[in-house]
């Protein structure tokens, strides 16, 4: 990703040089150095280490704002509780939450990859293997 300023939203890919940031959240930008490295802030404020442009995308949150309007209300807030849309990942408090009422969430989502409709949406996300 190409620096942006501040106030940018931003979606962490990877951890090639040991951040604090959560692969696949979402932050504001809130400080830009002039040697490729930014801190961010996520929905709380909180501010993690220096982070690298190239460990990071644009986040897209005008795509959001154009899905979010034709939406019913109810689903606008389901959906709020994601981070992301291409690739969407529960917030943490509400996994925490959700895990508290459902301890078998894996085995049930096991269970349900199984099935032919959850096989062919695995099969639509899962990444060729190489043999190496």
């Amino acid at each position: 990703m190409e620096p942006a300023p501040v106030g940018t939203r931003i979606r962490v890919l990877t951890n090639d040089f040991n951040h604090s940031y959560r692969i696949g959240g979402s932050y504001t930008v809130s400080h830009v150095d002039t040697d490729g490295t930014f801190k961010a802030a996520d929905d709380n404020g909180r501010v993690g280490n220096w982070l690298r442009w190239s460990e990071c995308a644009p986040a897209g949150s005008s795509v959001w704002e154009k899905i979010a309007a034709d939406l019913p209300e109810p689903l606008v807030r389901f959906l709020a509780c994601f981070d992301g849309i291409g690739q969407i990942t529960v917030k943490e408090k509400v996994i925490d939450a959700v895990l508290a009422k459902l301890p078998d969430l894996h085995d049930r989502i096991l269970a349900a990859s199984s099935t032919p409709a959850g096989e062919a949406v695995i099969t639509t996300v899962m990444p060729e293997r190489q043999d190496h």
